[in-house]
């Protein structure tokens, strides 16, 4: 074949022969090279649009194997059996209403503090007599053990006029076997719109999170977030950066006066290259106290988010660190010194995802996390790790 491709580079039969020889052996992509060089050669040779539909199907540019089919069906020559066939054709590559996904996941582990407890057991109070150690109970200080991790989580996808609608919601429970007063759960929903525009993509977030810590319903969250997203300039569409801005009422049932509203800004950049992705996110925001008694004050914050992930012969390893750094605008107690509270964490993550089948992984990760702060009662640190299936639907 490939010594008459110079020969006959100006012959649409020879492109839609060749064509249709790469269809039938599944080599799709170049299947759709040569026969898209026979329409441009000739757009009214038979037999090759239905062929180039068809590779269209295959490669899952089904709107578009549609669309060409449709075109022929408009031709009042097409015998009534051919009809027939491109009409089952057509409705064979519909697109589903809704594009479904489904995973749920099961995970076995140990961490070192569930409670989340200081790492020091003694907290220094500032009384008019001076300085205080007290010494913390038994059961502030950090409990290690195991812990079983489960969650759900579903998503489905509809196309919108030229935009995309996505729903999304997430249920996880770690549970501490013995010890129900570190159970945590979690439960979010959230519904996305994303648009292109030119060669941009903007869209809308809108958000809810739950969280429940030993029975105890302790955080709510509702937030909206607005982003646009542009390829970077000399990268192609390999990378892209994006610039989001986020507005969140942050709600605390069993404690009203650390109520809040969080206003902030993102910026972030992602690149895609064969099997290696990489991303960078900063985030800069102000949480304002609803009630002006809350500790601390407003609340400053900036987060920086670092990823990578690199798929394997047989599964998927993948990197993440993570920096904060929070400063309350206020002191935050008399008796703790009477300064403004400063927290910075660091939080890392190695995992590694590998691929039993289609549907079945196993996964498991190590974790570790460290925080800082001028006043000890919030320096904290923990050590996680997990094993467990991953079951995945779409």
């Amino acid at each position: 074949m490939e010594g008459l491709s110079e020969a006959c580079s100006t012959r649409a039969d020879f492109y839609a022969w060749q064509g249709a020889l790469w269809l039938s052996e599944g080599a799709f992509q170049q299947a759709a090279i040569a026969l898209e060089k026979a329409l441009l050669l000739n757009p009214d040779l038979p037999g090759v649009e239905l062929d180039y539909a068809q590779v269209l199907a295959q490669m899952g540019e089904k709107s578009s194997a549609r669309d060409l089919v449709g075109s022929v069906l408009a031709r009042p020559d097409i015998p009534i059996p051919l009809r027939d066939w491109l009409t089952s054709a057509q409705m064979d590559w519909a697109e589903p209403s809704w594009q479904r996904r489904l995973l749920l996941q099961t995970m076995v582990g140990a961490e070192s503090n569930l409670n989340s407890a200081p790492t020091s057991g003694i907290l220094t109070l500032t009384l008019p007599g001076g300085s205080v150690p007290v010494v913390l109970a038994q059961n502030e200080h950090p409990r290690g053990g195991w812990a079983s991790l489960n969650t759900a989580a579903a998503e489905a996808t509809h196309t919108v006029g030229e935009g995309t609608l996505s729903l999304a919601g997430e249920a996880s429970a770690r549970l501490t076997p013995g010890d129900t007063c570190n159970n945590l759960e979690t439960v979010s929903a959230s519904a996305l719109w994303v648009r292109p525009v030119m060669s941009s993509t903007v869209g809308a977030r809108l958000g809810v999170t739950r969280l429940w810590l030993g029975g105890i319903d302790l955080y709510e969250e509702n937030a909206i977030k607005v982003f646009a997203e542009h390829a970077v300039p000399g990268t192609g569409n390999a990378c892209r950066g994006g610039l989001g801005l986020d507005y969140a009422l942050r709600v605390y049932p069993s404690s009203s006066t650390l109520n809040g509203d969080y206003s902030g800004a993102q910026l972030g950049v992602g690149c895609q290259r064969e099997k290696t992705s990489i991303s960078g996110i900063a985030q800069w925001g102000r949480d304002r106290a609803q009630d002006p008694v809350r500790l601390g004050g407003g609340q400053d914050r900036v987060d920086f988010t670092l990823s990578g992930s690199q798929n394997l012969a047989t599964g998927v390893a993948s990197l993440v660190f993570q920096w904060s750094r929070l400063q309350d605008a206020d002191s935050y107690s008399p008796l703790l010194g009477r300064v403004a509270r400063v927290i910075t964490r660091q939080a890392g993550r190695a995992q590694y995802e590998y691929f039993i089948n289609k549907r079945l992984s196993m996964i498991g990760y190590l974790e570790k996390t460290s925080q800082q702060s001028n006043i000890s009662l919030f320096e904290m640190a923990n050590q996680a790790f997990y094993l467990g299936l991953r079951w995945s639907l779409k």
